[in-house]
């Protein structure tokens, strides 16, 4: 039995409980340990970690997590987990932290302080609730959840519980997004009326990855693996190329829309989405389930809309914009572009000798990793904390769930509750007045 793994019958049976029904039933408190409830880390002392899922994402994670160790911060990788043994052993050689098989031995710990979770996305709410139970601060990888009840549980439990919560949408810790977010709050481009953004790439072997040969039924804790997802014969290739399938994976909206959306909202502000909408299709004809080609069209109640698309076949993508009704934001790295509508730049150009076309330099801000560390020693909420990463989640779910019924879904904000058919009506906001603001 690895370190840490002799828990109590108690609390095998209520870890196994999250494990066994999936997030839609964890909201109900579960036995949580009085010392690891009530540990707050201090400024001094260190944040000890622990990383569930050794695959790519988990050891990239891991390497930045020892980084820091290894220059001093007072931080610590103190355990790591895994269901297929070579990632359990490539893990340990590159640690040398305590070894779990079984997640639930982990996240019992009372000497850990945090939780990432890296696993296939039908695993991060229910490994992510159960370790707030626990309470440990959680760095969940994106998506939050795979469906909109997941992410609701997961945020409900992070609000009772007070953790601290990152949700692995990176864009979100980039200064381009703070900037944009700033301009947008002193009204510079008026009300914003359409966004967009994409994710197209050639990047096959994230769904298409070569099946590795030592994948086998005694190295690989297939039932483990599983879940509370569907009960399938064991299948290297619905382990290597999850993804690609439906039962644990959301396709292109859960795996690259995500970050880009957390990103977007972060600028334009929390809201809900009124109606979302998807198309799109399987034209690869590789196996995979969930669509290589996706769109997804957001109405939000402010009169906003947000498009985003994808496509595998290619690797041109559009970049990010945000146009309002008197000037448009581009998104250009280091940089920022705002420009003017056309029937705004000759009123500037006469009262102000210029226009206002310009590229703004954005904020230098601490790393994803970083914002999280911190947010465990001063409690404050993280660039994308649980309620940012619900509402985007709420959207991408929807999206989801759009494409596969073949159908327009609806969200009531009041009840929290995705529909068929609209609560209130869908007008926009009537249109302001051009009004110069410089």
């Amino acid at each position: 039995m690895s370190v840490g793994e002799g828990i109590s019958r108690r609390r095998f049976l209520a870890l196994t409980t999250v494990s066994a029904i999936g997030c839609g039933a964890v909201c109900a408190p579960k036995p949580v340990s009085a010392v690891s409830a009530a540990r707050v880390v201090g400024a001094n002392e260190t944040v000890r970690i622990g990383v569930i899922g050794c695959g790519r994402r988990g050891i990239a994670l891991i390497r930045a997590i020892l980084k820091r160790q290894r220059a001093g911060s007072k931080v610590k990788l103190a355990a790591v987990c895994d269901i297929y043994e070579p990632r359990k052993a490539r893990a340990r050689a590159l640690t040398q932290a305590d070894l779990h098989h079984r997640w639930q031995g982990l996240v019992d710990r009372n000497d850990i302080d945090a939780i990432i979770v890296a696993t296939p996305d039908h695993w991060h709410a229910p490994m992510a609730v159960a370790a707030m139970e626990c309470g440990k601060d959680v760095y969940c990888e994106t998506p939050m959840a795979r469906r909109v009840d997941e992410a609701k549980a997961f945020r409900d439990c992070a609000a009772r519980t007070r953790r601290v919560v990152q949700i692995g949408a990176q864009q979100t810790s980039e200064g381009q997004w703070h900037t944009a977010r700033d301009i947008l709050r002193a009204g510079r481009i008026g009300r914003p009326v359409w966004s967009q953004g994409s994710y197209s790439t050639h990047a096959s072997d994230t769904w298409t990855s070569p099946i590795p040969a030592k994948v086998r039924p005694d190295n690989l804790d297939w039932p483990a693996f599983l879940g509370d997802a569907p009960k399938r014969s064991f299948s290297p290739e619905r382990y290597a190329r999850w993804r690609a399938y439906w039962d644990y994976s959301g396709g292109l909206a859960t795996d690259l829309f995500y970050p880009k959306l957390a990103a977007l909202l972060l600028a334009l502000g929390p809201a809900f989405p009124q109606r979302v909408s998807a198309a799109g299709g399987v034209y690869a004809r590789d196996g995979r389930e969930v669509p290589d080609s996706f769109v997804m069209t957001c109405q939000y109640s402010s009169g906003n809309t947000v498009v985003l698309a994808s496509a595998m076949a290619h690797g041109n993508r559009f970049p990010a914009i945000i146009r309002g009704e008197q000037a448009t934001l581009e998104f250009l790295g280091e940089t920022v572009r705002i420009t003017d509508e056309a029937d705004c730049v000759k009123p500037v150009k006469v009262r102000f000798g210029r226009d206002r076309t310009a590229r703004i330099p954005t904020m230098g801000r601490p790393g994803h990793m970083d914002n999280w560390l911190e947010g465990i020693r001063t409690r404050q909420r993280c660039a994308c904390d649980e309620e940012s990463g619900y509402r985007a989640m709420v959207a991408i779910g929807m999206a989801v769930e759009a494409y596969r019924q073949g159908k327009t879904l609806y969200f009531d904000a009041g009840k929290e509750e995705v529909t068929v058919r609209p609560q209130t009506s869908l007008r926009a906001p009537r249109p302001h007045a051009r009004v110069l603001i410089v």
